[in-house]
């Protein structure tokens, strides 16, 4: 009896067990497919992107209106960068003094609390 289940359990298991592996294996390959027609459509898309932008380059501006342009670019950065750079400073003095006056409160806060335990102490 257990012999009959074993020749009948073991080759159903068997092909269960090679099911699944085909099935895996079908299943990575056709991810790995998928990533590659990803990979190829994103370079395809760069490509024509690059493209577009050398045409419009060369099709709509002349070399000094396009150096002007990024000249003007250029010190938009510079004064936005020295802009950020103030602010920066700005923040930084107003954390100071307002950790300089947390300190002060609190220092003032434990001297009345010093204050009143002495006046305690003496009633």
């Amino acid at each position: 009896m257990t012999g009959l289940i074993a020749a009948i359990a073991g080759p159903v298991v068997a092909g269960v067990i090679s099911l699944i592996l085909w099935q895996s294996k079908k299943n990575s390959e056709q991810v790995q497919e998928g990533l590659a027609n990803l990979h190829d459509c994103v370079h395809e898309v760069s490509r024509k992107v690059d493209d577009v932008q050398i045409d419009i380059a060369k099709n709509y501006c002349t070399k000094d209106e396009l150096m002007r342009h990024i000249e003007r670019e250029e010190d938009w950065h510079d004064q936005h960068h020295t802009e950020v750079k103030e602010l920066r400073q700005e923040f930084k003095e107003k954390t100071d003094k307002l950790a300089n006056d947390l300190s002060q409160i609190k220092d003032t806060q434990w001297q009345m609390r010093m204050d009143q335990l002495d006046r305690d102490k003496e009633v």
